[in-house]
């Protein structure tokens, strides 16, 4: 049952933005901080006090007796990422929706400029650029909008089968669109932020560019979802976001969109076999290996197809057999790039 604080936010908004909080009171100030931009009260943020034990509600009321033409607290029970979203989806009033984690930031002119952006805008999904950021330093900016024109409204067939970064980060929805759509993600499971994106350029038509730095991700979190030991800890997770974004896979229509959202869903199924091969050995991997490559073939053939990188090819060739090698192979490269760059990172999953 969800509590909300306040009243609802005034009429006119151009975008909600959820920020899912569990237990964020260290960070929480500074991801509310950066909505305090020029054309502040354009916005509707919709803090989700995800259950949280600490301080984090306190914190957000306070933002909420500041500025109530601003920001909105819903309490609700621990859900999990996918809850919180789909709580503040349900309450959202803006024109656009998108999202920022309680550890994350905006870039105050960024967002300023992009409110001024969606005024006239009509596009389904809006691209910005974005950032990683780690003691206080970027460590690399992500050109989402690298080779198109700002403001020019794009359909999926404009885009010609061009790359497209699919992260979180870079993506501002249509509220209707999400809507319309009926998202609802899955409770107390983690990477839903995966099917969050895909189910909504599933219900996209149209897009467009602006090249502003407005999200800033915050690298080298303990517990951070995208560590090798999370990974390994909620892979019944991952499996089940897959499948849920392999369904969906498998009902796009053929053309420039449904070939752009199944390359994204091989290169998630795909991903889990990459990490599978990385997890220590022992614990029953291989034979979580063998389900694992099971169901995509068997469920979703027409993906499953598609996966032809060479460790997928070698294990299907050798029947698994020659999963010890590769598994000691890829905990060896592992191990390099620990040495060489510090911890391990696992390729993004959007990328082949």
């Amino acid at each position: 049952m969800l509590q909300q604080d306040t009243q609802p936010a005034a009429a006119g908004k151009l975008l909600s933005v959820a920020v899912a909080a569990y237990n964020g009171e260290s960070t929480l100030a500074k991801a509310l901080d950066s909505c305090l931009t020029a054309g502040a009260e354009r916005l509707e943020v919709l803090v989700v006090n995800d259950g949280s034990t600490d301080g984090t509600a306190r914190l957000a009321r306070q933002y909420v007796q500041r500025r109530p033409d601003v920001f909105r607290l819903i309490d609700q029970k621990n859900g999990g990422y996918g809850s919180a979203v789909t709580a503040a989806l349900h309450a959202a009033q803006g024109r656009y929706f998108r999202t920022l984690d309680c550890d994350d930031w905006f870039d105050p002119q960024a967002l300023a400029s992009l409110l001024k952006q969606l005024e006239h805008c009509t596009a389904d999904v809006v691209m910005t650029n974005y950032r990683t950021v780690q003691n206080g330093l970027v460590r690399r900016t992500f050109d989402v909008c690298a080779g198109r024109q700002a403001g020019c409204v794009y359909s999926f067939e404009d885009l010609g089968g061009a790359p497209l970064d699919l992260e979180i980060h870079g993506m501002t929805f249509r509220t209707q669109v999400l809507h319309a759509a009926g998202i609802s993600l899955p409770h107390r499971r983690s990477y839903t932020d995966m099917a969050y994106t895909f189910l909504g350029l599933a219900a996209a038509q149209t897009l467009v560019f602006y090249p502003l730095p407005l999200y800033h991700y915050r690298l080298g979190r303990d517990g951070q979802s995208v560590s090798l030991a999370s990974y390994q800890k909620h892979f019944d997770d991952y499996v089940e976001v897959t499948r849920l974004i392999l369904d969906r896979a498998d009902a796009l229509p053929a053309g420039a969109k449904g070939d752009l959202l199944r390359a994204r869903a091989r290169d998630i199924a795909q991903y889990g076999i990459e990490l599978l091969l990385r997890f220590p050995a022992g614990g029953g991997i291989r034979a979580q290996l063998r389900r694992y490559d099971g169901m995509l073939r068997s469920q979703h053939p027409a993906v499953a197809s598609r996966m032809k990188n060479k460790n997928t090819r070698l294990l299907r060739a050798t029947g698994y057999a020659c999963y010890p090698l590769m598994q000691w192979w890829a905990k060896r490269k592992t191990h390099a790039q620990t040495t060489r760059r510090g911890p391990w990172k696992p390729t993004n999953p959007s990328r082949s």
